[in-house]
């Protein structure tokens, strides 16, 4: 009897030790933020609506004890607006995360979460040239404001963007 129980714990335990673990599932649920960054800069200037882009995670999201996407996961997004800059007014950029790669490759969807920056208008500047133009050139340097101008803005690789999971998803995790 002890050697018929022996030769069967000893399979047991054989199994479980020389077996590749089975991956578990992870739910990802809708809301979880995950922060993203662009993978090339993007500008006000160049962008045009509808041009996609390459993005990534900018840090591992973990579930549970799991990390269910990778930081520097591919993703991508979307310019949903772009306006070059123009006289006075600063260039714009609307852009949305669209998806991201889980860990098992799967797309995570993302909200169309639009974050809306604005460059730098200039007007304060503006309004300063014009009083210290008016004071040192007399009536001729009313006109001084309209040498100031607005800048594009460019979105850098180095900014970190909040993007959140459109549905909740099961990932497969090591």
């Amino acid at each position: 009897m002890r050697f018929a129980i022996a030769p069967s714990l000893l399979s047991v335990i054989l199994a479980a030790t020389v077996l590749p673990a089975v991956a578990g599932t992870t739910p990802l649920a809708v809301g979880t933020k995950v922060d993203m960054r662009l993978v090339k800069a993007l500008s006000s200037g160049t962008a045009t609506v509808g041009q996609t882009f390459m993005a990534q995670a900018a840090n591992s999201v973990v579930v549970g004890g799991a990390t269910v996407i990778s930081k520097g996961a591919a993703g991508n997004g979307v310019v949903v607006a772009a306006s070059k800059a123009q006289g006075k007014s600063a260039g714009s950029l609307t852009i949305a995360f669209k998806r991201v790669r889980a860990v098992d490759g799967t797309w995570v969807f993302l909200h169309d979460s639009k974050d809306q920056l604005q460059g730098n208008a200039e007007k304060g500047k503006a309004s300063t040239a014009t009083i210290a133009s008016t004071i040192i050139l007399g009536p001729v340097g009313l006109f001084a404001h309209n040498m100031v101008k607005g800048k594009d803005l460019t979105l850098e690789p180095t900014q970190v963007f909040p993007a959140w999971v459109k549905s909740t998803v099961s990932v497969k995790v090591p």
